[in-house]
């Protein structure tokens, strides 16, 4: 008898769906693409000399026990650096309250998993990050856009959905947010929109999820305290990672949280990991304790702060006047705006394939329609050659598109 393979998927199987960016991946390793999709951290700043140092040290002195299991919680040493680093930043923190994750992304499939039941409403920012609503998504919980602008999601649009749940007999019992040069539009949220918000989790009785992988990768001085810091009932769960501040490739995060939650998140880690990478841990550990870690940050800041330097200079000579861009004050992203004359992002990113450009549209980061006319540009991997000339050749293609002989912002200067 032939297997009918949908027969045998559980019923949360169809409500998982593909990452709109992993999709691009395949297509952007091709050498002749110039890629502003993925936000990856650039693959050439990575430290592999003072990493192949420290291995070999870490292997001398500790080779068994590295990469031997772990605890489930994560190696103790780096919970309370961890800790201690939040303690710094205003949060109440202490080892205990910290578990290590494969990255950020395993602490919001955990969240999802032990949070969210099916039908249920889970606020988010609009647009969000697309792995997050996956998470949401694939628990059965449905996300509910609240609109954001450059100071952040707006408290009183966040009341208004608040209000109307209610109505519908509904409570929301997450907020989920990027509040640091967020992905994808890397906006930061303001203080004054993060106490007003707090007031609202306090009235409204519901719990934040703090996910906050690029706040460290700051251009222009320091970002607004930490919801976590700012928290005094402990409703925020906080979310950090090194993907993107070290080698993602360790695949190292955490999560700091309540006792209550922190313990079903421990039991249910057991049953899908048992532990995170030892070997990984003790490296972020050795490296961040040394003061290394904070050094490379520091070099990081600067070489991506070229990077957006030179992509906002290049979109202000080349593309037409009636393309908008964020400006963000740090992170990886710059989310781009088109007038509802041009074609659908969709489209545009078809031409520009065509002239082996690739960016990612905008309709993935909207869960109920939205975003038709935006795309995310990423800064962070594509050398500088390649931010230059790639943002050069859409300039064109959008001239082009809209019968400009050049584009006007070229012509000017």
């Amino acid at each position: 008898m032939t297997i009918n393979w949908r027969e045998q998927f559980a019923q949360r199987v169809g409500r998982i769906t593909g990452s709109q960016i992993r999709s691009f991946f395949q297509l952007t390793e091709r050498p002749e693409v110039i890629s502003f999709a993925g936000g990856f951290p650039g693959s050439s700043f990575f430290p592999s000399q003072d990493l192949s140092r420290v291995l070999a040290e870490m292997m001398e002195e500790e080779g068994r026990a590295a990469l031997q299991y772990g605890p489930t919680e994560g190696n103790y040493e780096l919970r309370a650096y961890l800790a201690y680093k939040m303690r710094r930043e205003g949060a109440r923190c202490e080892a205990e309250d910290v578990i290590i994750t494969n990255g950020s992304q395993q602490g919001l499939d955990l969240l999802s998993r032990i949070l969210v039941n099916p039908g249920e409403p889970v606020l988010v920012e609009e647009p969000a990050y697309i792995g997050g609503m996956g998470a949401l998504r694939s628990c059965g919980g449905v996300p509910v856009g609240v609109p954001m602008d450059a100071e952040g999601v707006d408290p009183q649009r966040m009341k208004n959905k608040l209000i109307a749940l209610e109505r519908e007999g509904k409570k929301p019992k997450l907020f989920y947010t990027v509040p640091n040069f967020q992905n994808p539009t890397g906006y930061t949220t303001s203080l004054e929109r993060r106490r007003a918000i707090l007031e609202l989790a306090s009235h409204y009785n519901f719990l934040i999820i703090e996910d906050n992988p690029y706040g460290a990768l700051s251009y222009e001085g320091p970002v607004p305290p930490s919801y976590k810091s700012l928290d005094r009932e402990g409703r925020v769960i906080y979310l950090g990672s090194f993907s993107k501040i070290f080698v993602p490739g360790i695949r190292i995060g955490w999560m700091a949280a309540p006792a209550p939650l922190l313990e079903k998140v421990v039991l249910l880690k057991q049953t899908a990991d048992l532990c995170s990478n030892s070997l990984g841990q003790r490296l972020a550990y050795r490296l961040s304790q040394e003061g290394y870690l904070d050094e490379h940050v520091r070099r990081l800041v600067s070489l991506y702060r070229e990077k957006r330097d030179l992509m906002l200079y290049c979109m202000e000579r080349f593309f037409p006047e009636e393309i908008g861009f964020t400006r963000p004050k740090g992170g990886f992203f710059i989310w781009v705006t088109f007038p509802g004359c041009y074609p659908e992002a969709k489209e545009l990113l078809n031409k520009a394939l065509e002239q082996r450009v690739a960016f990612v549209h905008g309709e993935g980061f909207f869960y109920n329609g939205g975003g038709s006319h935006c795309a995310r540009f990423s800064f962070s991997q594509a050398g500088k050659e390649d931010i230059y000339r790639g943002i050069q050749r859409l300039g064109d293609l959008f001239a082009r598109l809209t019968g400009e002989r050049v584009p006007a912002k070229a012509a000017q200067g």
